[in-house]
């Protein structure tokens, strides 16, 4: 079935609402031309039946009936003069005396009967009439005069509707057609508009655009938002509001409104060229890219597309990990082969007392460095991680130490690895910052509600003019070909300690001195 073009709908609109409105005419026509009719009529009728009562031959004929043929005249005279459609005259007994049309009887009013005139609607001849009635007083001097001698009773017939809609047809045709062809002309000229507005679009056509539009927007598993020049949200779907945390009737507001950060509102704004920016929002690390959009060569505003990269990132975290784990456990199997080479001389050389002194002592030191972990340490993963960085301290020539008062239960597995890669991290930096023969100090406080940790080293320390800026996504102090690699580490940290219920920060003492802290109920209750 074919659809109706815009400029046909319009125009079948339009013509619909002028037949609606020249109907309303016609009606509200016809009842003014029948009231009007009616208040005309009827005085005509009242004056033409005073006139015809006070006429000398009617009062004459009106007691002696001498001259019938002339009274009949003159009563057919006085009908076509008034344009009446019946005139009848009765004696005063309302005996019938002479009639334009055959009639038996003419019941008349009471106030006629008492010698005054009357105007008004009724029933004669079987259909509704505009009717006079007066009284033929008689003119005669003396005693006699003003005495009721007949009556006359003139009507005419009411025109049907019919013929009152014919009365007001000319008008209402005039009106109809005037009315149409601003009809026509309006619907063109708008439908033209329209279609301009439209770029040629058909409604159907730019509804499927609209519900294909929904569906791509709420499709996509990327988050899309757009604003326009003056930084107000024009669309935005379910995963940007989900990955910006947006309240959701966002459309129409500013997005400084919605967006704290002032760095992502300069994204989202368009006032920041770069690609691929990684940003921190709350616990997520989003990837942005803003771009210009344009219509019919003028831009209109900005469209940024966003992704969630923090699972993505914590592993690219952990393989680097992993990786570190892999040549801190390839140097320890060079050392243990070192070792067992030793082992091996003193066994051929048959220098039993110093191999046992040797193996002893080999035994004794890393028994040592697991009590001391252990005893602290519960939570096994963490236990596990302080080992490891340990003996990545002994590789680095660095002194570790873990406070005599570190203390830290056993949790839950989501807390346990937020503080595996908070305490790694820290720890990392830590060794990094302290270099060959520094030292790197490791404090962990848990009373059950809170998990504190701080890891100290006897490095530089930070640059008062970057102690804002070392937990952002990217920022690092390191040159060199990977310096890409680096800056996410603390930035992880931060949004570890977020999801939490907590934060962290640095501060310069001897060298910097990195505080974290955890909120164990928010995970635990």
């Amino acid at each position: 079935m074919s659809r109706l073009s815009l400029s046909r709908q319009l125009l079948l609109l339009q013509m619909c609402i002028v037949v609606l409105v020249v109907g309303v005419i016609a009606g509200v026509s016809a009842v003014q031309t029948d009231q009007a009719f009616r208040s005309d009529e009827s005085r005509r009728m009242l004056g033409t039946a005073e006139s015809v009562a006070s006429d000398g031959l009617i009062r004459l004929e009106a007691t002696s009936l001498k001259h019938e043929t002339s009274l009949r005249i003159q009563l057919e005279r006085s009908r076509v003069s008034a344009g009446a459609s019946y005139v009848v005259l009765l004696d005063q007994n309302l005996k019938v005396l002479s009639a334009t049309l055959p009639i038996d009887a003419v019941p008349l009013r009471a106030e006629v009967r008492s010698g005054a005139s009357w105007e008004g609607t009724t029933d004669r001849y079987g259909t509704r009439s505009i009717e006079a009635q007066a009284p033929v007083l008689s003119a005669v001097p003396g005693p006699q005069a003003g005495e009721i001698l007949g009556y006359v009773v003139i009507g005419r017939f009411y025109p049907s509707r019919l013929e009152v809609l014919g009365t007001a047809a000319p008008s209402v045709f005039i009106y109809l057609a005037i009315a149409g062809a601003i009809g026509v002309a309006g619907s063109l000229l708008l439908a033209r508009r329209v279609k301009r507005q439209t770029l040629g679009l058909e409604p159907h056509e730019i509804a499927a655009l609209v519900e294909q539009r929904e569906a791509m927007l709420h499709g996509v598993r990327e988050g899309v938002l757009g604003v326009d020049l003056a930084g107000v949200v024009a669309f935005v779907n379910d995963e940007a509001l989900n990955l910006l945390a947006l309240e959701a009737h966002a459309l129409g507001r500013k997005v400084d409104e919605l967006v704290p950060q002032a760095e992502v509102a300069a994204i989202l704004r368009g006032e920041v060229a770069e690609q691929d920016l990684a940003v921190a929002v709350g616990s997520r690390l989003l990837v942005l890219n803003a771009q210009p959009v344009h219509v019919r060569g003028r831009q209109t505003g900005w469209v940024t597309s966003m992704r969630d990269r923090t699972e993505l990132l914590g592993l690219q975290h952990e393989l680097a990990e992993a990786q570190a784990g892999t040549d801190t456990l390839r140097a320890q199997v060079h050392e243990f082969r070192n070792r067992l080479h030793a082992i091996s001389g003193m066994a051929e050389l048959g220098q039993v007392e110093q191999l046992n002194e040797f193996v002893h002592a080999v035994i004794g030191s890393l028994d040592e460095r697991l009590h001391l972990v252990a005893g602290h340490i519960e939570d096994p993963a963490v236990a596990a991680l302080v080992v490891a960085k340990a003996s990545r301290a002994d590789e680095l020539a660095v002194e570790f130490t873990l406070a005599e008062g570190a203390s830290l239960g056993q949790h839950d597995p989501v807390l346990s690895a937020d503080l595996v890669t908070v305490i790694g991290n820290l720890l990392d930096n830590a060794l990094e910052a302290a270099g060959t023969g520094g030292r790197v100090t490791l404090d962990v406080a848990d009373d059950g509600e809170r998990v504190e940790v701080e890891v100290r080293d006897s490095g530089r320390g930070i640059a008062e003019e970057h102690l804002g800026q070392v937990f952002e996504v990217g920022f690092t102090t390191k040159d060199g070909e990977d310096v890409k690699a680096h800056g996410f580490g603390l930035a992880l940290t931060r949004m570890a300690c977020a999801r939490h219920g907590g934060s962290v920060r640095v501060t310069n003492g001897s060298g910097a001195v990195l505080h974290a802290e955890l909120f164990v109920a928010a995970v635990d209750g």
